[in-house]
């Protein structure tokens, strides 16, 4: 009896220590998990990392039969020529010998000097450069490049990062962009099938809209330049989503859309999202109360006072005026008529993703609800105070994806050690990127629009459903 006891108990132990392996699908990707891809930058962690040892090993295997590490640079076509050497230079290790005037020179006529100076001036204007060199004008992004399992690189699948919100200025890695895309073993199901993930990050994602598709054109040129490649697909994650539409669409107007398989957009916002305008305006009343000698005494204040700078930065970047239809009229209107102008991509097949409902609202807020800081004395000029940011319930309250910028401010200024405290209305999720403007407006801008959630999703947020189609969708139109 105490030998089967025994038994019992080793088996129990036994069973507590074993995880459960993730229900998978024929084509591999987890059915019972669901992921979103952040805007906000993840600690970094390495290419694979996995929530249990099935897909640790699964993993694993991957990584010793495939090629990571192959990245490409993508560069502008205009270049700027720099001379390395000029006509009449001494070489470089010599010092050249400084050449002074005496005072007799000083005082000869104003126009021996004038002449003397239009000579040198001259001269200096006429010398040749004995070797130019051309760089690049622009680096406009890096393309990380994951074979499939064949490790050969004949059918790529570019997928286009979202804007992340880093007020560090912290570097966007490729594990961590892999990490993202991978959530649910997406990245690996397409290697799996023989296709191969490239990742396509920008340099400068605050340098706007055009100048980003720029590099998306430049990097799909250097595909085509590579041998045996049979066709490309491009999914485009939420900014990324507006980056690629501009990219293609503007190819196929100029009859260069060469063997591009398909299209898809991933909950981006092509007529704009909503980011709330008095969280921008308060941080900058934050900004201008502060007393600033009294700040410079204390690394705290200082320390603050510098994430509440970078916050105020991040708002103000060209792209982000883009995309955020409530903050600059004047730069949003520029990107809606360059869009525009160069319409949609028509010929070939496109899908869209909407993490929106087709018509459900939110469901809050049906009002305006009001988030107080107060700002105490210390660090602050005119004592305590208190600041509101309101909610405005006609665009936070429609169907879309949705975040919750409202608390991630109150998150953000409660985390910092100086005198404000953030009192926080409940129920302040907004509606980010509205089902509409994820369809550009119309279901008739795509070929198809896959279906709806039955409620509103986190923007970014990425279930089963949404792998799945993704998957089915290359698996029928990349050739």
């Amino acid at each position: 009896m105490k030998f089967h006891k025994s038994l019992l108990l080793l088996g129990l132990l036994s069973s507590t220590c074993t995880y459960a392996e993730p229900l998978v699908d024929e084509y591999g990707l987890e059915i019972n998990s669901n992921h979103s891809i952040s805007m906000f930058p993840e600690p970094e962690s390495d290419l694979h990392t996995k929530s249990n040892k099935f897909s640790l090993l699964r993993d694993s295997k991957a990584a010793s039969s495939s090629s990571y590490g192959n990245t490409w640079s993508i560069y502008s076509k205009e270049t700027r020529r720099h001379c390395e050497w000029w006509d009449g230079e001494l070489p470089r290790a010599v010092e050249p010998i400084k050449q002074t005037f005496s005072s007799k020179a000083a005082s000869d006529t104003s126009g021996s000097i004038s002449n003397s100076q239009s000579v040198g001036t001259q001269a200096i204007n006429r010398r040749t450069c004995r070797q130019w060199t051309e760089y690049p004008a622009y680096t406009y992004g890096t393309a990380d490049i994951f074979k499939s399992y064949d490790n050969v690189l004949d059918k790529p699948v570019v997928v286009v990062q979202p804007y992340i919100i880093d007020i560090k200025g912290s570097t966007y890695s490729s594990s961590q962009f892999y990490n993202a895309i991978n959530a649910g073993d997406l990245a690996n199901s397409l290697r799996s099938a023989g296709y191969d993930v490239i990742l396509y990050r920008y340099r400068n994602q605050d340098n706007g809209v055009v100048f980003n598709a720029k590099g998306v054109q430049r990097l799909l040129e250097k595909i085509n330049e590579q041998s045996g490649i049979s066709s490309t697909s491009f999914i485009g994650l939420s900014m990324g989503g507006v980056v690629a539409r501009y990219a293609l669409a503007d190819l196929e107007n100029k009859g260069q859309l060469n063997d591009v398989a398909t299209f898809i957009s991933f909950d981006a916002p092509h007529l704009g999202a909503n980011f709330p305008k008095s969280i921008l305006d308060n941080t900058n009343r934050l900004l201008d109360k502060v007393d600033s000698r009294i700040c410079g005494l204390s690394s705290d204040c200082r320390d603050a006072r510098r994430k509440l700078k970078g916050v105020k930065s991040k708002l103000n970047t060209k792209t982000f005026k883009e995309l955020i239809f409530t903050i600059n009229k004047s730069e949003r209107s520029t990107l809606l008529s360059q869009l525009r102008s160069v319409g949609h991509v028509d010929t070939i097949p496109t899908l869209a993703l909407t993490n929106g409902a087709k018509s459900k609202t939110q469901g809050y807020p049906h009002s305006k609800l009001t988030t107080h800081f107060k700002l105490h004395r210390k660090w602050y000029n005119g004592g305590s105070k208190y600041f509101k940011v309101n909610t405005v319930p006609s665009v936070d309250n429609v169907a879309g994806g949705y975040s919750d910028f409202y608390q991630e401010l109150s998150n953000l200024i409660k985390q910092q050690p100086h005198p404000i405290t953030p009192y926080v209305t409940v129920g302040q999720r907004h509606s980010f990127v509205s089902t509409t403007s994820a369809l550009a407006g119309s279901e008739s801008n795509f070929t198809e629009v896959a279906s709806y959630p039955s409620s509103n999703e986190a923007h970014m947020d990425f279930p089963y459903p949404k792998r799945l189609k993704i998957r089915q969708w290359l698996d029928t139109y990349q050739f």
